[in-house]
């Protein structure tokens, strides 16, 4: 009998279940997100109500900007003449996917008035002779610009105009950019283009300049 129990109490024991031990609690950690570095865009000013300069897209493209056709211009172009503007320098040069030209103005006045015509041949009337331009601008196509400000100063009585009279890119889209006349107050530059291409104005300010951009992406 005493056996018996002995082996009954010991069965018992064995089927009890065991206390569990609760685990202990982990440490929650929250990942943080690391930052997605871009590479850095095209360094361009961005005028005041005038677009970006184009950038490369993630494909390696360049997003087309502006007209092959179209006269583009400021509102009444040919009223807005100033007195307080006239030229300092004009320049071109190359960037990923547009070349750009730009005329520098030295004094105190504000935009002038511009107009700015696309042509398929490297050749216009020149004002104010009435003729056709000679000699040609090198490439097959060519943009007309005229702003209403003196390149050179003399009618202010200021420094005469110190920049270059013509310049250019050896195979860019701009091919050559001159300064033709001026006449009454209103500057004509010829640029010359390889081909006829997409194209945009915009002014920036300090110092002002008249800035196209010629699309070559």
């Amino acid at each position: 009998m005493a056996a018996a129990a002995l082996a009954t109490a010991t069965l018992a024991a064995a089927c009890s279940p065991s206390p569990v031990a609760s685990p202990s609690p982990s440490a929650s950690t929250t990942a943080s997100s690391t930052p997605q570095t871009t590479a850095p865009g095209i360094p361009s000013p961005t005028p005041t109500g005038g677009p970006n300069s184009p950038e490369p897209t993630a494909s390696g493209t360049c997003e087309a900007f502006g007209t092959t056709t179209a006269t583009t211009s400021s509102s009444e172009w040919a009223a807005h003449l100033s007195s307080d503007l006239w030229g300092a320098d004009m320049r071109v040069g190359r960037h990923d996917c547009y070349d750009r030209w730009v005329f520098e103005f030295a004094g105190d006045g504000g935009e002038p008035g511009w107009s700015v015509t696309p042509h398929d041949a490297s050749a216009f009337v020149v004002d104010p002779s009435g003729e056709m331009l000679a000699p040609v601008l090198f490439g097959t196509a060519s943009l007309e610009v005229s702003f209403g400000a003196w390149y050179d100063g003399t009618p202010l009585g200021e420094d005469p105009y110190l920049g270059v009279s013509g310049t250019g890119l050896l195979g860019g889209g701009i091919t050559e950019a001159r300064i033709l006349s001026g006449f009454e107050g209103i500057t004509q530059v010829g640029i010359g283009l390889d081909e006829v291409r997409p194209y945009r104005v915009f002014w920036l300010d300090d110092p002002g300049r008249l800035v196209i951009d010629v699309f070559t992406g």
